[in-house]
């Protein structure tokens, strides 16, 4: 029985399947004709899940430093770092060597194995840093083959701008390999500390809020979902006044004016704007795979193009209704080709959900699937 199903070829022609069996053709069949409309679904999700406030990004801060400690893996024959040596020598007090002021002169370091100058990077995080906050940092080394067993020194981290020389925060510690493999790179636990407070404003001087629509979201019809939503939010909590405090600047962003009751208290109303649930108007038009579980979730307005696929022994042909040497197909009850209905008529075979994922993905290969497909853990 398997190995006659295995055989059966499916043909979609304008939205309808035809199987080459009768028993499943007459299954699969008595649903071929329902509205697309009837099928559609809408799920409200939180307006966070679609947007980031502007001027709530991530950042990074960076600076050269050295990491001491090492098993002789470290630079040799670099100047720059027997002198970046010397200078933190002088900055920790000592006060022994051959120099006018007893510092050590970069010469007098030359034979130094253990020390390896090294790129120092922290990303700061979107919602800013106060003082006295520490983060994890990472070290990069410029020549040393191993960071392995390292400390880093005390190094001063400034912001990505070459002209600002104000240092935002000290980093030292020791170095933990990332990976194994690669012995010149690895991080510093929490060693990161700031020494400024990073606040990242997002209320412009006028009273406006800009939203920037997440990628995967961009799309002019998601952002005047956005901003139906956030009006009606607004006419709620003013008791029915008619409140037009959104509108959309692009497909990207929402530009939002900030009611007069919460201009002392942005952070309250950003936490009800966050809150304001939205239509994912492109929830059809996607298709959701969770792999690792075999799970395939379809939209309603997802279709297919004209294409040939054989996997596995199933041949699936996808073609026009000009091209089609089966039954006419009543033009009334005609539809666009769907990816569910060859969901459907697969699943109708006993399909399993892997092989189902593999075709859907030799589609979107292809260039036939036209929808997003969006891939889950």
């Amino acid at each position: 029985m398997i190995s006659t199903i295995r055989q059966l070829v499916l043909l979609i022609v304008c939205g309808l399947i035809l199987i080459g069996g009768q028993t499943v053709e007459a299954q699969v069949t008595q649903a071929q004709y329902s509205s697309i409309d009837s099928q559609r679904f809408q799920i409200n999700r939180p307006l966070s899940d679609f947007v980031r406030v502007k001027g709530q990004e991530g950042n990074y801060l960076q600076g050269i430093g050295l990491v001491v400690g090492l098993k002789g893996t470290g630079d040799t024959n670099l100047s720059p770092t027997h002198r970046a040596l010397s200078l933190m020598l002088k900055y920790l007090g000592s006060n022994s060597g051959e120099g006018p002021d007893g510092e050590y002169l970069p010469e007098a370091l030359k034979n130094v194995k253990n020390t390896a100058l090294v790129l120092v990077r922290a990303n700061v995080p979107a919602e800013g840093a106060e003082e006295g906050d520490h983060i994890d940092c990472e070290v990069s080394a410029l020549s040393a083959k191993s960071l392995e067993g390292g400390t880093l020194a005390i190094s001063t981290l400034q912001g990505p701008n070459p002209h600002d020389k104000t240092v935002w925060a000290i980093a030292s510690g020791p170095v933990k390999l990332a990976n194994d493999d690669i012995p010149t790179r690895g991080h510093v636990m929490k060693g990161c500390r700031f020494e400024r407070t990073i606040r990242n404003p997002f209320v412009t001087a006028d009273g406006k809020i800009f939203l920037v629509i997440k990628d995967g979201h961009k799309d002019f019809r998601m952002a005047q979902e956005i901003v139906f939503g956030v009006n009606n939010l607004e006419q709620n909590v003013s008791r029915g006044t008619s409140g037009q405090i959104a509108k959309a600047i692009d497909q990207k962003t929402i530009e939002v004016s900030v009611p007069p009751q919460y201009r002392d208290e942005p952070v309250y109303f950003i936490s009800i704007l966050m809150e304001t649930p939205i239509v994912d108007s492109l929830l059809n038009n996607k298709v959701v795979i969770n792999k690792q579980q075999g799970l395939i979730v379809i939209g309603s307005d997802v279709e297919i193009g004209p294409v040939v696929i054989n996997h596995n022994g199933i041949k699936v042909e996808t073609t026009d209704p000009e091209a089609s040497k089966f039954v006419t197909v009543d033009s009334q009850k005609s539809y666009a080709t769907r990816l569910k209905d060859l969901e459907d008529a697969l699943t109708t075979l006993k399909v399993p959900a892997g092989d189902i994922i593999t075709i859907v993905e030799a589609l979107h290969h292809q260039g036939k699937v036209y929808g997003d497909l969006v891939y889950v853990n």
